[in-house]
């Protein structure tokens, strides 16, 4: 039989039925060909919806990690950090579109967003995933340690790769044919990039124009996407309370992490953040000696550390604390997987209480005391070695770093390293016995200080003894002024000096009765002024002048004092005021006034040391027991960071006290020449003290006194009959003459 005729067409030999038939079984047979089933599987994933498991669980059951010895590979464990499935199961909560971590270094809180990562490019649903780092050399070193052994340990997910050119570099992956990316922050970084999850990693050590809103940059990124979309904030509170992270976690639901103390089974928690000023906090202590050699001071952190119940007092080993935050994540009362969130409350003895507020960004504040990979011991130390360098360098680098990064503390500037925070003030508030607006036993004589804003007067009204303890009497805003028809309006103290009269009758003209003595009153001795900026500041001389016509003077010292603060090496007070005798236009006005240039960094740096006084020395700052909480926290509005004082927030309280100081030293109380005779151990021998030797503006009158009059006697004296009133001439002729 011929072989079958060579058939051509258009140049191309076609193959006849019998060489295709040879060609295929050659084909089939030296395995040229993939096998169907194994095609199946591999469209499979992208065939069915995705796998309904939680972040956690896939952790758990799917990733490798490396281990800490070469070549060891090991499973995800949720025990090794298991603060960290709370916020892991925000991320798969479909109602939370922003997840906010304050964290301490080792605390594995990167691994959080790491984990949802994998799940998406492992079950999906998957989309554009953007992580973004604070550097090029960040980015490197992420992908070096972390990207990389991801895909070589996982290789289910590398399959899922892109096979194109560019879909599998050291930072960039086509996933599922969705990009993977990790960037630096930068400009290119937040244009033209709509990422379904968006992770800003390390926000507080970015460039400062990005750091300030990390949150912003998410959203302008993920502003056109709908309920699909996450974001994912996360660093230390480098930054402190204004910006980055922290700022942050405020819009948040603010979760703080909830213990039970093995010791007395009471619930308090990690680290409770200024958000959480009832809630009581476990705290690291070891025993402080400054007098100690400085290593012995480190040998005695390291050795005798421990974690402090606020309840019992009990010293807490490591493996106490290990546990605790063990059990808090399965322990009910401890709240959702161990924390407590806005909405909820805590109750010592029961536990978290009430429902978690609904909240689009989730919050979670990690401390040092949660990290089981830390000791107790090594914390301490560093944090006794960082004071230390503190104490004989004044440089607050180190212990700023320690508590950003070691504890996940804010680093607060004086008010850290002196001991004192919001939280201790409002529990010296609320065990006080003080009465609010009585004058009590114990202080002399009252200044007022009067803080000049846009559309208010904040005024504090403080009380003192010559040791430097000072009681607050009153602390107010004032807002208004009733005007000449009755009707109460909005003052504006850049637009009219009739505003500022209202510190002459609510302020100045104030009286305290006197505790245990009926009847009896202390005036304000002296009032400091802010005359603030360039927008206040001749209105402020225009009402220092018109307090000084109405006869606001003892004798003839001026009781308003007008104060401008500056900032620098300045001393508190100056050796002589400025004077100011010309108006706006340079023109010679009457009276003359004085205006003084107060060295406020000294001011602020004296108040938070006299706050840290608690033990009744002297310095110590008394506070009435209805004091609201909000002046509490103006104490702390103002950071001194590196030898620069920081605003951070409202800090009206802090400036209060330094102007009330400086209304003090004016006073001159404690004054060596002519020195005032404030009781019988001043007086010469024979001679009997009584309070008409005091000074006027340190003298109690009576109640029935109108005015505060400088004239009355001692307590006991006859009350004198109130002047005839004069007629109109001689009131205009008193006035010319300064006299009232």
């Amino acid at each position: 039989m011929r072989p079958p005729a060579t058939i051509w067409r258009n140049g191309v030999r076609l193959l006849s039925l019998e060489e295709l038939l040879d060609l295929a079984e050659v084909i089939a047979s030296e395995g040229f060909c993939a096998d169907i089933t194994s095609v199946a599987d591999a469209a499979l994933i992208d065939l069915l919806p995705p796998e309904k498991i939680s972040t956690v669980d896939c952790a758990e059951r799917f990733r490798k990690l490396p281990g800490n010895e070469d070549g060891a590979v090991v499973a995800y464990d949720r025990l090794r950090t298991p603060y960290n499935v709370g916020p892991m199961n925000s991320l798969d909560n479909p109602a939370c579109n922003l997840l906010v971590m304050v964290k301490p270094s080792r605390s594995g809180g990167t691994t959080v967003v790491e984990n949802y990562e994998f799940k998406m490019m492992r079950f999906g649903p998957m989309g554009h995933i953007a992580h973004v780092l604070n550097s090029d050399e960040a980015v490197t070193d992420y992908c070096r340690s972390i990207v990389k052994p991801m895909f070589e340990l996982n290789p289910e997910l590398q399959e899922r790769v892109g096979k194109m050119r560019g879909d599998d570099t050291d930072s960039f992956k086509r996933v599922a044919n969705y990009p993977v990316e990790w960037l630096s922050a930068k400009d290119s970084t937040f244009r033209n990039r709509q990422p379904i999850f968006m992770v800003s990693d390390e926000t507080d050590g970015w460039a400062k124009r990005y750091a300030k809103t990390p949150k912003v940059q998410i959203d302008g990124r993920q502003k056109q996407i709908g309920n699909r979309r996450k974001g994912a904030i996360l660093s230390h509170p480098d930054l402190g309370w204004n910006s980055g992270v922290a700022a942050c976690f405020e819009d948040t639901t603010r979760g703080i992490y909830i213990m039970r103390c093995v010791e007395c089974e009471s619930y308090a928690a990690a680290y409770a953040t200024k958000f959480w000023d009832n809630v009581p906090e476990f705290k690291l202590w070891w025993p402080r000696d400054k007098e100690l050699p400085n290593d012995e001071r480190l040998r005695r952190a390291e050795r005798e550390a421990a974690m402090l119940c606020p309840h019992c007092g009990a010293c807490l080993t490591d493996e106490q604390r290990k546990q605790m935050v063990d059990e808090a994540l399965t322990d009910p009362r401890c709240g959702t997987d161990g924390w407590m969130h806005r909405g909820q409350t805590l109750d010592a003895l029961e536990g978290v209480l009430g429902e978690m507020e609904h909240h689009p960004s989730h919050g979670y504040w990690i401390h040092g005391l949660m990290v089981k990979a830390e000791a107790l011991g090594k914390l301490a130390r560093e944090y006794e070695a960082a004071l230390i360098k503190f104490e004989r360098t004044k440089d607050t680098e180190t212990l700023k770093e320690f508590m950003s990064k070691a504890l996940c503390e804010v680093f607060e500037g004086a008010a850290t390293t002196g001991g004192v925070s919001a939280r201790g003030l409002k529990q010296r508030v609320q065990e006080s016995t003080m009465l609010r607006g009585v004058f009590p036993q114990g202080p002399l004589f009252i200044t007022a200080a009067v803080d000049t804003g846009g559309r208010q007067f904040d005024v504090a009204w403080i009380a003192w003894d010559l040791e430097g303890r000072s009681w607050l009497l009153d602390r107010l805003v004032i807002r208004q002024r009733v005007h000449d028809d009755g009707i109460a309006r909005d003052i504006r103290p850049s637009g009219s000096v009739d505003d500022w009269m209202v510190l002459l009758s609510q302020v100045l003209d104030r009286r305290f009765p006197i505790a245990g003595r009926p009847g009896w009153e202390m005036p304000v001795a002296a009032m400091a002024v802010d005359s603030g900026d360039g927008n206040v500041t001749e209105k402020a001389r225009a009402f220092a002048r018109r307090a000084e016509r109405a006869g606001y003077a003892w004798g003839g010292w001026s009781k308003v004092k007008l104060i401008k603060g500056v900032a620098g090496k300045r001393p508190m007070l100056p050796d002589a005021p400025r004077k100011i005798d010309k108006d706006e236009m340079s023109k010679p006005i009457t009276p003359v006034i004085f205006e003084y240039s107060l060295g406020v960094d000294q001011l602020k740096s004296l108040t938070l040391e006299r706050l840290a006084v608690s033990d009744g020395t002297p310095g110590q700052c008394y506070f009435p027991a209805e004091l609201e909480g909000n002046y509490i926290e103006q104490f702390f509005g103002e950071s001194l960071i590196d030898g620069k004082w920081v605003r951070s927030g409202p800090n009206e309280s802090l400036d209060l006290y330094g102007y009330a100081e400086a209304a003090r030293l004016m006073l001159k109380p404690d004054r060596q020449k002519d020195p005032i005779l404030w009781d019988q151990s001043c007086m010469p021998a024979g001679r009997t003290w009584h309070e008409g030797l005091l000074p006027i503006w340190a003298r109690p009158i009576p109640v029935s006194t109108e005015g505060g009059d400088p004239a009355v006697g001692r307590e006991g004296a006859p009350i004198q009959a109130p002047p005839a009133k004069k007629n109109i001439f001689e009131r205009f002729d008193a006035l010319n003459r300064n006299e009232g």
